[in-house]
C-alpha cells in the first residue's frame, strides 16, 4: 500500500508540473525580423527584389546580392558599371546624378529590352 500512495504522489506531482524543474511565465516572442538593408537588391530565382529600388539620395550606392545558385548579370541600359555573369557575391554601383536607371540580366531577359523578362530600376532623387 506505501508502494501506490508513493506512486500516486510522484504522479499528481508531476501532473502538476511539479516534475522538479520550473519553466516560470513564457520569455517575450522573439524579435522581428530586420528590414532590407536600404540601397539593397537582392536576386532570387529569376528576379531582382526589389525590381525597382528608389535610392535614399544622389551619391547612393546600390549594392545586388546573389545568394548563390544560377548565374545572373546585370546591365545597364547607359553601359556603365555593368556586373558580369556571376553565381554569388555582390556588386555595387555608385549613382551621383539624379534619374532612373534601368538594368537587366542578359541571359535572363531579351538583350536591350528593359521593360520585360529579368528588369529592374534604380530612381535617384
Amino acid at each position: 500500500m506505501k508502494t501506490r500512495t508513493v506512486l500516486a504522489a510522484a504522479a499528481l506531482a508531476v501532473g502538476l508540473g511539479c516534475g522538479g524543474t520550473e519553466t516560470g511565465p513564457p520569455g517575450p516572442p522573439p524579435p522581428p525580423p530586420p528590414p532590407p538593408a536600404p540601397n539593397t537588391v537582392n536576386i532570387v530565382g529569376n528576379s531582382f527584389e526589389p525590381q525597382a529600388i528608389n535610392a535614399t539620395a544622389r551619391g547612393a550606392t546600390i549594392r545586388w546580392i546573389w545568394p548563390g545558385g544560377t548565374g545572373h548579370n546585370v546591365t545597364f541600359e547607359d553601359n556603365v558599371n555593368n556586373a558580369s555573369t556571376q553565381s554569388s557575391g555582390t556588386h555595387e554601383r555608385t549613382f551621383s546624378s539624379a534619374g532612373t536607371f534601368r538594368y537587366q540580366c542578359t541571359i535572363h531577359s531579351t538583350p536591350g529590352n528593359f521593360t520585360s523578362g529579368m528588369v529592374g530600376s534604380v530612381v535617384v532623387p
